[in-house]
């Protein structure tokens, strides 16, 4: 339910008119998630179809996470009517890509093609070029994708061979949206880090640290920790009282004594009995991470 909410709610990391294609806003979203107040309600008391749905997935990343539960939403909104989903466009035996979402706007009557994605990227050096986020793994740039979802991805409908499948299907697109959410992390020793020039102003935010840096910046602060595993990067964490938590020094003897000492996300909570919601979300990071990227950082 947290997660739906948070796909729903969270504002997108990329807003409004960006080179003459929608990217969402915040507002937008807002107002959704007001609407869909009474499916809330609903779902608290029978979550069975939410369920249902989940256990039926068989690709369990993330982004197709974000993707199941953005198309319950599509789904139980009056205002949306879904089309087609995750549709295959081939020229023989190559995949040109899909479409995510093809959408009916009953509000408009537009047929809309939704291109969607949920990106967690770390920032490094110059934090206002998009060049300079990267994802945990270093597989991943802001700039990739944004470039990709701008210049390619919304733009499948314009291939010649989409065109004769969607004529095909007797669909015709009559505008595009594009929609990334997450989360973006800064620098916790670094100050002065603005966002990159392409993000919304209230994006969620996070902090990324090597260990020497995290312990000096929390040693003073009573906190409690919890690593996440990836399925809950997305909704903001509640401290039940069955979970495990760490004190500063535990969750760094954890990460540290980790084989490879992947990137681990982890949250925080205030070490009392008074608030149960997630303070602050830190990215713990190897001390070399990220020195063989090509991102030019003095600090490292």
């Amino acid at each position: 339910m947290r997660d739906l909410e948070w796909v729903i709610a969270s504002p997108p990391i990329i807003q409004g008119w960006q080179q003459q294609q929608n990217w969402t806003e915040s507002s937008f979203w807002r107002a959704e998630s007001k609407n869909f107040h009474t499916q809330y309600q609903q779902l608290d008391t029978s979550p069975d179809t939410l369920n249902e749905l989940l256990q039926q997935q068989h690709d369990h990343r993330l982004g197709h996470r974000f993707e199941t539960l953005l198309s319950f939403w599509f789904e139980t909104n009056q205002r949306y009517q879904i089309i087609a989903q995750n549709l295959q466009i081939n020229d023989g035996n190559k995949t040109l890509g899909e479409f995510d979402f093809i959408v009916k706007d009953q509000l408009t009557n537009s047929t809309q093609h939704w291109e969607v994605a949920c990106k967690f990227y770390l920032g490094i050096g110059n934090t206002q070029y998009r060049k300079n986020w990267v994802g945990p793994m270093l597989k991943d740039r802001l700039s990739l994708k944004y470039k990709a979802m701008k210049n390619r991805q919304s733009l499948l409908s314009e291939q010649p061979v989409a065109q004769q499948k969607l004529k095909q299907l007797n669909i015709h697109i009559d505008q595009r949206i594009c929609l990334m959410k997450g989360r973006l992390f800064y620098p916790l020793q670094q100050a002065h880090t603005p966002p990159p020039t392409i993000s919304n102003n209230n994006h969620q935010r996070g902090w990324w640290a090597r260990p020497g840096d995290f312990q000096q910046h929390f040693k003073s602060k009573k906190m409690q920790w919890r690593p996440l595993k990836k399925n809950q990067w997305l909704a903001l964490q509640r401290n039940e009282y069955s979970n495990v938590n760490h004190t500063t020094d535990e969750i760094l003897h954890f990460f540290l004594t980790e084989r490879q000492q992947h990137p681990l996300c982890i949250v925080g909570f205030a070490n009392n009995d008074e608030s149960h919601e997630e303070l602050v979300r830190v990215f713990l990071v190897a001390k070399d991470w990220a020195k063989s990227s090509q991102i030019i950082d003095n600090r490292i």
